[in-house]
């Protein structure tokens, strides 16, 4: 059975699929750049960069959010008053009957 690729092959993808994993898994904010150059892509690193910055995820947005108008609606009901109902109280209550005599 034939091999597809050599065993130079392999490690130059391997080494090239190493490199884009690490670029991935970058940070944007983490100060790498790709720009080309005068005959070939560079990579330049800002070095003045804090490494405690690799853990963080960046927020950078790749679009703008969708903007969407809030339309506040106040119906007019006409006044509302509370009708108060007046109760009559019946609080009659039996007198209470007096306390015993005794003789003395």
């Amino acid at each position: 059975m034939r091999q597809l690729f050599s065993k130079a092959d392999l490690r130059a993808l391997s080494s090239i699929l190493a490199v884009v994993i690490l670029l991935g898994s970058a940070p944007l904010t983490a100060g790498i750049v790709i720009r080309s150059g005068s005959s070939q892509p560079e990579i330049t690193a800002n070095i003045c960069h804090p490494s405690q910055t690799f853990d963080t995820v960046s927020s950078t947005l790749l679009a703008r959010p969708a903007t969407t108008t809030h339309e506040s609606i106040l119906l007019d009901l006409g006044a509302i008053t509370a009708n108060v109902t007046v109760q009559l109280i019946d609080y009659r209550v039996a007198p209470d009957t007096p306390p015993p005599r005794f003789a003395a």
